[in-house]
């Protein structure tokens, strides 16, 4: 579309006169709307949950990208919309890094600004890339939506990947729209997501077209079936349980300031015993098939060794036939330096090691320093703590006798779509064991806590949740909750385990593929036409 076409367009529009007079009052004017809207925007995830925020943000997004006038200036608002979201909703970054006693606490507000600055620049691009492609109407929205969804998928993989504030990540506690992720992912349901709420620009921004309304009424009309076989889905399914699998998960608030303190690991310890045991007069867990201890409960001992005196102890926990699940770290000595690893372990009544896994998907700058040689010579080894952690061999299914194969997941591993089973070797469930003491009393637990929800969703798998300071949680295959022991608490959760559903009829991996083909195909079938509009003599 011709620049002037655009400019009719825009004039035509109701918010234009805003948008001019932001324009007219300097630099900051667009900016700041632009930031605010993207701080709205992350006001629909978890804790808050204000999913109708949505359908205020998004079209609001698609009238500032009509209203850009040059390259620069749509990418611009598109960097300031995403700053505001990302500032705002990954705030918890921030206390994260001042739990590290190698890292200066005036890095945390640094931390979160650069991480959010990176992660704008995404949707500084959706924006430029949608600007560009000269779409109008219901187009337009299509373009958008492919853009952005296309945008998180490669923000999901790109340099090891961080697929946080997800748009279908909204929808995690409201169920009914959440079961959608079942059939379509949650790459899916972002892209449906943002095209119901793009629609709704064009309420706004009808600009005398004929049947302007008809797309948005389309967009509430779908959303609202998608919702209704939602809760039509929820109301017909029973949460059925292994009754003889039961389950103890042992929650010790142990805060991360003091979880690594030489003088007080065997305290941390001997609580973790004393939950284990429950009431019961002899010392045991009795009558607990399986006792869960969350990520890096064990320190300064090494767990897989035999005579190991810490494995001793807990076994002294179990009855014949019960296992114990614990994380701890691991270390292994190679001929020129020793790996580490941030591991699950398996034990049984007398003490014999059964199964283990090592965490594979590692985070940046807490557990490994991305780009390590280079950041190392600018002095920046010192946030991952001195000593980086090793990389498992990569996802696995474990199985113990007498309970269903799962899926072992450490901290939040839990969090990247389709990467959470071994393709082809689907297990009977999921566990995830992690440290959310990091994140304080923050809202990072509980945006931590609906992705894991939506993991189990669209897997039919339900998913068992031990975590340090909470939130730990029983969470069945539709997503709703069984059981949970909130954050800051201390105490412990008993469960029978949840049995599976039947397998989605695409995998998670295949949902993914599947939403990138489509989202790519859009925007290059696009851009074909938009080059041979533009091409001389068209």
């Amino acid at each position: 579309m011709p620049e002037s076409n655009r400019d009719t367009m825009v004039t035509g529009a109701p918010f234009a006169r805003l948008f001019d007079w932001l324009g007219s009052k300097g630099r900051f004017g667009l900016p700041l709307l632009a930031f605010l809207n993207g701080v709205l925007l992350s006001r629909a995830f978890a804790p808050v949950n204000v999913w109708p925020l949505l359908f205020i943000s998004i079209p609001l997004m698609i009238l500032m990208i009509d209203h850009a006038r040059s390259r620069s200036g749509v990418f611009g608002i598109g960097w300031w919309t995403g700053f505001g979201f990302f500032s705002i909703g990954l705030n918890w970054i921030g206390h994260s890094f001042t739990q590290q006693q190698a890292v200066p606490v005036i890095l945390a507000p640094v931390a979160i600004l650069a991480l959010s600055a990176i992660l704008s620049l995404y949707i500084g691009l959706t924006f430029w890339v949608t600007w560009r492609l000269k779409a109008e109407g219901a187009l337009r929205v299509l373009v958008f939506a492919s853009c952005w969804t296309l945008f998180e998928i490669t923000r999901s993989y790109l340099f090891t990947g961080f697929p946080w504030h997800l748009i279908g990540t909204a929808w995690a506690e409201w169920l009914p729209m959440a079961q959608a992720s079942y059939y379509i992912g949650v790459y899916g349901l972002s892209f449906i997501t943002l095209l119901a709420a793009g629609s709704l620009a064009l309420v706004v921004d009808g600009n005398g077209r004929r049947f302007w309304f008809i797309w948005p009424a389309v967009a509430v009309v779908f959303m609202a079936s998608v919702a209704a076989l939602g809760y039509g889905r929820l109301l017909g399914a029973e949460t059925k349980f292994h009754l003889a699998v039961s389950m103890r998960l042992v929650q010790a608030n142990v805060q991360q300031h003091e979880k690594w303190l030489a003088h007080l690991i065997p305290d941390h310890f001997d609580k973790h015993l004393k939950l284990s045991r429950g009431d019961d007069e002899d010392g045991r867990a009795r009558g607990i098939r399986l006792l869960i201890w969350p990520e890096t409960t064990v320190q300064r001992e090494t767990f897989d060794r035999e005579g190991s005196l810490h494995r001793w102890r807990i076994s002294k926990l179990l009855d014949y036939g019960s296992f114990a699940i614990v994380g701890a770290p691991r270390f292994r000595a190679g001929p020129d330096k020793v790996d580490f690893y941030n591991s699950l372990f398996a034990i049984n009544s007398k003490a014999e090691l059964y199964a283990r896994y090592d965490k594979t998907h590692l985070v940046p700058f807490g557990e490994y320093l991305p780009f390590e040689e280079l950041l190392n010579k600018i002095g920046i080894a010192q946030l991952t703590g001195g000593s980086a952690w090793s990389k498992g061999e990569g996802l696995k299914t474990l199985s113990l006798p007498g309970v269903p194969s799962f899926s072992p997941l450490i901290c939040y591993e839990v969090v990247f779509p389709g990467q959470v089973i071994v393709r082809g070797e689907r297990p009977e469930w999921i566990l995830n064991i992690t440290n959310d003491g990091w994140f304080g009393m923050t809202e990072g637990p509980y945006q931590h806590l609906a992705q894991a929800r939506l993991r189990a969703i669209e897997e039919g798998l339900p998913l068992v949740r031990s975590a340090s300071t909470g939130v730990s949680a029983v969470i069945d295959p539709y997503g709703r909750t069984v059981t949970s022991l909130g954050l800051g608490r201390q105490g412990v959760l008993e469960s029978p385990l949840p049995r599976s559903i039947d397998a989605p009829t695409m995998s998670s991996s295949l949902k993914v593929v599947l939403a990138a083909m489509l989202c790519a195909f859009i925007l290059f079938a696009r851009l074909i036409y938009v080059w041979r509009q533009d091409k001389p003599g068209a």
